[in-house]
């Protein structure tokens, strides 16, 4: 009786210190969601700087200006849904000037007053977010 009771007591002890030693996949899956978050808003970030300066240039770049609200779309939407489930408040924050942003860089003839306006707006929000990070 003594001995299946040290044997029993064994494998609770050899069961406990092997299950101190698995390895935590989440806690790697929520560092490198991290990562991708923050080189994703710094693509992000990059982008709407581009616009920015697009629009304190020449008014014959109106070409130029909707392909970089079609990049600045793209660069979003690859972290879009981390950001979303992450951190919503951020999300909702950002959103609120990013895709009027995109939608006024996608059209015919830019308003660069408006866009330099909201591109301004963007990268604060942005910059606040990415210093969470």
């Amino acid at each position: 009786m003594r001995r299946l009771i040290l044997y029993f007591g064994v494998i609770l002890m050899l069961g406990a210190v092997l299950t101190g030693f698995t390895d935590n996949t989440g806690q790697h899956a929520s560092t490198d969601e991290s990562t991708d978050i923050q080189e994703g808003t710094d693509g992000v970030i990059a982008k709407v700087k581009e616009l920015k300066d697009l629009t304190e240039k020449d008014a014959s770049n109106t070409e130029d200006i909707n392909e970089l609200g079609e990049a600045l779309k793209k660069n979003w939407d690859t972290i879009e849904k981390k950001v979303e489930t992450s951190y919503p408040d951020d999300y909702q924050n950002i959103e609120e000037s990013l895709y009027p942003l995109i939608a006024l860089a996608k059209k015919d003839k830019a308003n660069k007053a408006h866009i330099r306006e909201l591109s301004l707006e963007t990268l604060d929000k942005l910059e606040a977010f990415k210093e969470k990070l």
